[in-house]
């Protein structure tokens, strides 16, 4: 967890911002995967993207309900601009955001 907490703030959104991204072309994979399965009947072992898939849902799930508000709106299904402007101050939003960025990446990386 040190080396993440050295990261910037634009360093760690950035990194999130990647592994949503990657995200979602596993889940895509996944899919696919699971299709293929159906129409074929032929089943393999685990996958990277599988793997992957697996390693960020048990990040996000360690996190509290708070910090997985915060990561979903801002990185997975932003609903809207600005959302959390009626809920948090800037400095304030800005502060949890940075905490919950450390938190899951430390938590996906083992850290």
């Amino acid at each position: 967890m040190e080396r993440i907490k050295k990261k910037s703030f634009k360093e760690l959104n950035e990194m999130v911002e990647v592994v949503a991204k990657r995200f979602f072309l596993a889940r895509t994979l996944h899919q696919e995967k699971i299709n293929n399965f159906i129409a074929e009947n032929d089943f393999d072992e685990q996958s990277p993207y599988d793997i992957y898939l697996a390693r960020v849902m048990s990040a996000y799930d360690i996190l509290s309900e708070q910090e997985q508000n915060l990561i979903n709106n801002e990185f997975f299904y932003q609903g809207y601009r600005d959302w959390w402007k009626t809920i948090y101050t800037r400095a304030t939003f800005y502060r949890y955001k940075k905490e919950a960025m450390q938190k899951f990446l430390g938590a996906l990386y083992r850290e």
